[in-house]
Parts: C-alpha cells; structure tokens; sequence
C-alpha cells in the first residue's frame, strides 16, 4: 500500500512520553501527568518502570482510568444496608486522600502482552490495537522499550492518507 510506514515513524519516543516508576505514590503521577496536559503534550497516561537489579523495564501503562479506579476501590464503604458504596465525601475533609495515595503499582493494570516492534509496519499495530481493544501500544526494538504508538497517532496518519 503507498505510503505505508514503519511503527517507529508514527511512535511517541519513550524520551518524550511521561515515565513513573511501581514505587512512586498516585500522587507522583497524577502530578506528571497534569504537568504533561498542561503542556498540551497529548498523554493521557504514564509508562511505569520498574527496577531490577540496574535495569529498568517496563511494567505497564497507567491511565487516568486506572487512576479513578484505585481511588475509587480506596473510597468504598459500607452503607446502612451493608452494601459497598463509594463516598466521594472523604475527599473534603482534611487529609483524607492521604489515606487513598497508593503505589503506581499496586494501580496499573498487568501489562498486556502485546507490543510492537519499531521495524514493523503500522498495519500491524493497528490489528493489534483492534484485536485487543486497547488505545496504547508499547515499542521496543529487540528487548528495549523505545516508545510507545497510540491510537491517535494511528487515526492522523489515517486521516492523512485519505
């Protein structure tokens, strides 16, 4: 197909994508993540690293929905009948999201086991975005995460291609 190109032409370098690490605080990323919205970078989610030994891998995306998510677990209680609920109150008191602040890792999803690799056309990340339903899709080259390719990328080359 004309003007077929290689993932890494469309790829979000890892340099330039927000990184926190498993250990970090929710806190730590949410600030990342809204220093990068703020600057209008277009990232609706974080790399998470983890260490091992002096290497660093990846150990997932986190996403703003993952972020909700762990809040929201750390919220629920128990209502009058019993039932699990969640109390949005326990934000306006003093200290409360104190006790919901969590470690990144205890917050993002497994990472999926699909990804891409730099040399591979763009028609393959976009069966696999398809396949699994998924918006992010990690790059390596070999074994190393060079970036990431999402689904807007995918759709303004689309749309440039129209």
């Amino acid at each position: 197909m004309p003007g077929t190109k290689k993932v890494k032409e469309l790829m979000v370098p890892v340099s330039e994508y927000p990184v926190v690490y498993n250990t970090d605080t929710l806190k730590d990323a949410i600030k990342i993540l809204k220093n990068h919205i703020d600057e209008n970078k277009g990232h609706r989610s974080v790399i998470v690293l983890k260490r091992e030994g002096t290497e660093e891998k990846i150990a997932g995306l986190l996403t703003v929905g993952d972020i909700l998510n762990a809040i929201k677990v750390k919220t629920m209680c128990k209502d009058d009948d019993g039932d699990f609920t969640m109390s949005w109150s326990r934000f306006y008191h003093v200290g409360s999201l104190c006790n919901i602040i969590t470690k990144v890792g205890e917050a993002i999803s497994p990472l999926v086991t699909e990804f891409v690799q730099s040399e591979q056309d763009v028609s393959d990340a976009i069966r696999i975005l398809m396949t699994n339903d998924i918006n992010i899709l990690p790059v390596f080259e070999g074994g190393k995460l060079v970036g990431i390719i999402r689904a807007i990328d995918i759709l303004d080359y689309i749309g440039d291609l129209l």
